[in-house]
């Protein structure tokens, strides 16, 4: 875990908090050395009473829309990173797609729209639902300033919530981190707003417990992914006892 990333890949909905994502994502890649990949997912079902015919003229229908996706999902990846890269679209959930390719990948980077109200009730969020089943590191980050910048690592923040300590988060920041040049702050074992105020840190890395309880995921991860306007990069990190 402490080693730096080989392969990361890109989930993209082609927002704004996209195109953010496979700036740093390919920030990552060049720093690192690794592959990187981008991911676009999206389901569409056949309704129950297609017939046959009706069938066979949507999958010819989705098998050019998916050729069509891909030069599209390459030339959006192009326009925000430099690094060469691979596009994949998948017909299929956004949450499965991407947790079927994390398993062959040591980096995941996605957006969030930090959806609020009626939209997050009925839409919910895709980087909330990641978090709760991913083994691999998750950065997730919003729209918004400065992409793909490797000041992204200028300050970063180290903390851990109970039942971790945050000796694996600690070590892979600190490996990443000296790819960028810049300083890692240990705030484990303090409070998160206190920390964050005090050193007013460019990315937060926060230990994932693993496996992750719902307490943690409701009272410090998926709240994370709601309110946190900084880049959270969640490391898997196995509690004692457990079997990760």
């Amino acid at each position: 875990m402490t080693q730096l990333p080989a392969s990361v890949l890109v989930a993209v909905d082609f927002g704004d908090a996209s195109a953010r994502a496979v700036a740093l994502g390919g920030a990552i890649a060049e720093a690192c050395g690794a592959s990187l990949r981008l991911l676009h997912a999206e389901s569409i079902e056949a309704p129950p009473y297609f017939t046959t015919e009706q069938i066979e003229v949507l999958t010819r229908q989705r098998q050019a829309s998916r050729a069509q996706a891909e030069q599209y999902l390459l030339r959006f990846g192009k326009n925000h990173t430099e690094r060469p890269l691979t596009a994949v679209v998948e017909d299929r959930s956004p949450v499965d797609a991407i947790l079927q390719a994390s398993e062959s990948a040591d980096l995941v980077v996605m957006g969030t729209h930090g959806r609020q109200g009626p939209k997050r009730w009925w839409l919910g969020s895709v980087a909330e639902r990641v978090l709760r089943e991913v083994a691999k590191p998750l950065l997730i980050l919003r729209a918004g300033g400065n992409a793909g910048e490797r000041g992204t690592f200028a300050r970063v923040l180290v903390h851990a919530a109970p039942p971790v300590e945050g000796a694996a988060a600690l070590a892979y920041a600190e490996r990443l981190t000296s790819q960028f040049g810049g300083d890692v702050l240990d705030a484990r074992g303090e409070a998160l707003a206190a920390a964050l105020d005090r050193t007013r840190p460019t990315i937060l890395v926060a230990a994932a417990p693993v496996p992750r309880p719902g307490s943690w995921l409701s009272h410090h991860g998926e709240a994370l992914v709601r309110t946190c306007e900084l880049p959270i990069l969640f490391v898997p990190d196995v509690t004692e006892g457990a079997t990760p």
